[in-house]
């Protein structure tokens, strides 16, 4: 018998309940084989870190020196006399923890006047090593070696010695001594009112070889004035330095006087330069210098600014501290049409017209209606620096003009919202400012915007502002006196305040006035001292005086032997300071030379000559002269008593 064998396809059906019969045997396989060898613990993950812990661990630490050490040097160190230069003294210590001196004393022959001061943090890899420095400025009066002595100075509650400094003024400085390098300040304008920005830089010209063109840290030291740090940028570009175009450090910013008075500033920082601290030997035996960073505070030099108060009379409603030249432009609306309750937004642009700075103005205050409910400013949008104008003050040669933070364009947002449909208008702003320029006030308030209000409801919030607005204000109340004490209290023999008495100014003025006089007679007294030939000469004029009063009583009395030893007397005083003598150790010879040269030999001469003659042979001679015959010479003894007077 013959066997048939049939094998048929397998189908779609098939096929997938197969796969999927294999796919659950393999789970099942792997769920087994978890349960019977577990998997090893994962590790729990760390928490995350504090962001700002992080950044303080990341920052190198500030080295404190357990033995801190000053240096002292004059900058340059060659001058001519009345030339500048300056005194630095360098700490490696923290500024805070010297206690510098208020006055330090310095030779007679050398002037010096604090300068800048400040502190930088130089790196070393692994720290931050602080350096302190203090400047004087100095001027030398006289040629010859000049030499600032040693001093003690706390620091970090341990005296440490500032070493000794010599400054050498001659009259024509090597030719390789190069004056101290200088920063330079400029400022757009000097004569401000209270709270006008002004434009403001601090220029660094290129330096000699060594000197880098940075500077670190710069600032501006004085009193009274407020410095925009999110204002300043920084840039090094060319600049015109003694007839020629050289890289220049820039650090332009804004400044704002904000007292009255006249201001003194001037910009300091740190620049870099190099040092060399000994050969280093690098591969294939070649020896090069070892270069250490060294900072040096330079400073400018000082700028007088005039600053005025703002005047009350003028005053317009809107005024925030706005100062300068602005314009308002047309306020825009999101809408012009809308309904009670609807929010809309307003929209105001300021533009600086003047040449300074745009500063940071304040909006003006929204106004209180009662069909609007005007809500503050919700953003202000800083200043849009626009292309700067070519008559610039800062503007170059060549018609190059850098660029500059002078004008810009301020924007204002208001929030509206009508709350009556008679409202017709958007209501007008009130906003002013000062024009230093013409000294008033310029009115630029914000006009209305007409819009179309139709009927609407208003919510919960927006009619209990509505009624708000709608509550006319409660008057204030008047102040009332309380009733009169029943006890009588001091007395007092006027009602007119002391400060308004005729004898309060001269008790103000009275210990201004004690210190001024004591300050003088100091004053005086230190020239005298270094001046005693003035005091002699004054005593020899005094004691002059008195001998020839007693010289002229004496020939009123005809009184020849007095006469004679007063003239002798009055002679002998007048030329004392000229020596300088002992007035009873001159004779007649050391008067004559004092005379002048025609009447040494001429009838004055030999009136001296026979004055001290008589007075000599009276005490000394053994003869008896008479000394009448002296009295009619009185004339001209007084001519040459004249001349001698003239001398001191």
């Amino acid at each position: 018998m013959r066997q048939l064998h049939h094998n048929p396809r397998p189908s779609a059906s098939g096929l997938l309940h197969s796969a999927f019969c294999i796919l659950h045997s393999v789970l099942t396989a792997s769920l087994l084989f978890a349960t019977v060898l577990p998997l090893p613990a994962q590790p729990a993950s760390a928490p995350p870190r504090d962001p700002f812990m992080s950044l303080m661990v990341s920052q190198p630490q500030i080295h404190i020196s357990d033995a801190p050490q000053a240096t002292a040097s004059f900058d340059p160190p060659i001058v001519r006399p009345g030339e500048r230069a300056f005194y630095r003294v360098v700490f490696n210590a923290l500024e805070e923890s010297i206690e510098w001196p208020a006055k330090l004393t310095a030779p007679p022959q050398l002037e010096m006047r604090p300068g800048a001061h400040g502190q930088f943090l130089q790196s070393t890899g692994t720290s931050l090593e602080p350096h302190t420095s203090f400047n004087y400025r100095v001027r030398a009066s006289r040629l010859g070696p000049c030499t600032m002595p040693e001093f003690v100075v706390q620091v970090y509650g341990k005296a440490v010695t500032v070493p000794a400094a010599q400054l050498l003024v001659v009259s024509e400085p090597p030719a390789g001594v190069r004056a101290a390098p200088m920063a330079a300040l400029e400022i757009m304008a000097t004569n401000l009112v209270v709270g006008q920005a002004v434009s403001m830089r601090i220029v660094l010209p290129g330096l000699p070889p060594g000197f880098g063109q940075g500077l670190g840290g710069p600032q501006l030291s004085g009193q009274g004035v407020l410095v925009d740090l999110g204002a300043a940028r920084v840039r090094i570009e060319s600049l015109p330095r003694g007839g020629s175009y050289g890289p220049s450090f820039t650090y332009e910013t804004t400044l704002t006087p904000v007292t009255t008075g006249k201001l003194q500033v001037f910009a300091q920082g740190f620049t870099s330069g190099s040092r060399s601290s000994g050969p280093v030997v690098i591969n294939g035996g070649m020896t090069v210098p070892s270069v250490a960073a060294q900072f040096t505070l330079l400073e400018s030099d000082p700028v007088e600014l005039n600053v005025r108060p703002l005047p009350t009379e003028g005053a317009l409603p809107g005024f925030t501290g706005a100062i300068g030249s602005f314009a308002v432009g047309p306020p825009r609306l999101t809408t012009n049409v809308l309904r009670v309750g609807d929010l809309i937004k307003l929209t105001v642009t300021v533009t600086n017209r003047s040449e300074g700075p745009l500063a940071r103005l304040v909006a003006p205050p929204p106004p209180r209606v009662p069909d609007w409910q005007v809500f503050a400013a919700a953003d202000y949008i800083p200043p849009q620096l626009v292309p700067p104008s070519p008559s610039s003050p800062f503007a170059q040669p060549g018609g190059r003009v850098p660029a500059e933070p002078a004008q810009g364009v301020a924007t204002f947002n208001y929030a509206l919202m009508p709350l009556t449909e008679t409202a017709r208008a958007t209501p007008s702003i009130a906003f002013s400012c000062f024009d230093p320029r013409s000294g008033t006030y310029t009115d630029l308030t914000i006009p209305s915007v007409p819009v179309t209000v139709s009927p609407g409801a208003l919510s919960v919030d927006a009619a209990a502002l509505a009624q708000a607005a709608a509550t006319p204000a409660e008057p204030e109340k008047e102040l009332v006196m309380r009733g009169l004490p029943s006890s009588r209290g001091r007395t007092a023999a006027s009602l007119v305040p002391p400060q308004q008495q005729a004898w309060f100014p001269l008790v103000q003025i009275a210990p201004a006035a004690f210190f001024f006089g004591l300050w003088n007679w100091d004053r005086r007294r230190r020239y005298l001292e270094q001046h005693p030939d003035i005091v002699l000469r004054r005593r020899a004029r005094r004691a002059l005086r008195r001998q020839r009063r007693s010289l002229q009583q004496a020939a009123r009395a005809a009184d020849a032997p007095r006469f004679a030893a007063a003239a002798v007397r009055a002679m002998r005083v007048a030329c004392a300071p000229h020596y300088p003598a002992e007035p009873r150790a001159l004779v007649g010879a050391d008067i004559l030379p004092l005379l002048p040269e025609p009447d040494r030999s001429g009838r004055p001469g030999e009136v001296v000559r026979r004055f001290f003659a008589v007075t000599d042979a009276t005490r000394f001679g053994t003869g008896a002269p008479n000394p009448a015959d002296l009295l009619p010479l009185q004339p001209e003894i007084d001519r040459v008593l004249q001349q001698l007077e003239d001398r001191l």
